[in-house]
């Protein structure tokens, strides 16, 4: 909300007093509304995921972006980048959690409590 409150006033001055949305396309509100809907889907994904979740999609997301930035936009892509990208992906589909945290965390507050322990 504060860069509203800073931003807002420079645009204002940018244009002169004129219209600050003019020469907006159907193109730039949906660039701005997938922009906007991809800011709220990370925060709700932060809210609602695990730190180990969370991890993950960072890592594989870079992956993603190096591969694509060097099929897009030629962006060097050498041994050392590719190794490094080797070793994200073999960690993320290496990575098994086996046991339900949020469970298991469930279960020792039941034990704790006095209810129904171990099977």
């Amino acid at each position: 909300m504060y860069s509203v409150a800073i931003y807002l006033p420079m645009a204002f001055l940018d244009v002169g007093g004129a219209n600050i949305l003019e020469g907006w396309t159907p193109l730039v509100w949906g660039i701005a509304c997938l922009h906007a809907s991809g800011g709220v889907l990370v925060a709700l994904s932060v809210l609602y995921s695990s730190s180990v979740t969370k991890t993950v999609a960072v890592c594989a997301s870079l992956v993603l972006t190096t591969v694509m930035g060097n099929a897009l936009f030629d962006a060097p892509l050498n041994g050392a980048i590719g190794l490094g990208c080797a070793v994200v992906v073999i960690a993320v589909f290496g990575y098994r959690d086996d046991c339900d945290v949020e469970e298991e965390l469930r279960r020792l507050r039941r034990l704790a409590e006095g209810g129904p322990g171990l099977h």
